[in-house]
């Protein structure tokens, strides 16, 4: 998805944080797909770059299950147009639900039509809830439409539910919520290259997101830009070659049969099941 300005008079907006894109989110997104395609309109997402409670509370913020371009490209993959990634700051915090919407009916002039969850809220003290933005849409010429939420055991699917899922290390749980198997996006940074001299390269990531399974060794599937491949990860301190008192959490990839350079490289890592713990040998 590239960089582009908000133009057109006819935009249909989804908005929400999306944190894990996760099936609540996917609802949101189809929903408003098919609403714009009725109108002959694009799709855009409205989201934050980083979590409100970094700047609201941050001793209290939750990790993130997606990093800002993480999140775009999972949206973009379900065929959203363009993102608006606000970035939230205090100034951004103290503005009126009012002043917000306006800002937005301004930025966005071909804003026809805006598509939530129940629970999003914005505005200053979240006193924004989807019965204002109704009426405040009356008042800018945008209709809003409320997606119902998504359940799963009997409760609403959300990123809190997810991220706990992830650290306890129930992959499985989490993949039924998102929809997919749990990934996390990184880009592969230089290692100290002793797999390489054992004959099993590995491919050390710089992981964007915050929430981790725990460690352990995790049979995965890599996505790279040049296509798919089978791999096993290793998350944690590897005890077997990293001195005590320097060990560091790491995330290392072995893709079999792959010999390319992928230093400088994004790549998307899907958790599919656990083998075992870490251990030394």
């Amino acid at each position: 998805m590239k960089k582009r300005a908000v133009k057109g008079r006819n935009v249909v907006l989804a908005a929400g944080f999306f944190d894990g894109v996760h099936r609540g989110h996917s609802s949101v997104i189809r929903k408003a797909l098919a609403l714009a395609k009725a109108r002959g309109a694009r799709l855009w997402v409205l989201t934050f770059g980083a979590h409100p409670r970094k700047v609201l509370d941050p001793d209290d913020a939750p990790s993130i299950l997606t990093a800002p371009s993480h999140k775009v490209a999972l949206l973009s993959e379900l065929g959203v147009y363009g993102c608006i990634v606000l970035r939230f700051t205090a100034r951004l915090a103290e503005q009126s639900p009012a002043a917000f919407v306006a800002r937005l009916a301004r930025a966005v002039p071909g804003l026809r039509m805006i598509v939530v969850g129940e629970n999003w809220r914005f505005g200053r003290g979240g006193k924004g809830t989807p019965q204002l933005l109704s009426k405040l849409g009356r008042r800018h010429g945008f209709e809003l439409i409320v997606a119902r939420p998504v359940t799963w055991r009997g409760a609403e699917v959300s990123s809190t539910r997810i991220r706990g899922a992830v650290a306890a290390g129930k992959l499985g749980e989490a993949a039924r919520m998102l929809g997919r198997p749990f990934s996390i996006l990184g880009t592969v940074i230089p290692g100290r290259r002793i797999g390489r001299t054992l004959g099993l390269p590995t491919a050390n990531l710089d992981p964007h997101n915050e929430v981790r399974p725990p460690e352990g060794v995790y049979v995965a599937l890599a996505r790279v830009s040049f296509g798919w491949y089978w791999g096993v990860v290793n998350m944690g301190v590897r005890p077997t070659v990293s001195p005590r008192g320097r060990r560091a959490s790491s995330l290392e990839l072995h893709i079999p049969g792959v010999r390319r350079n992928l230093y400088g490289r994004r790549v998307e890592v899907f958790f599919l099941a656990r083998l075992r713990a870490e251990r030394a040998f």
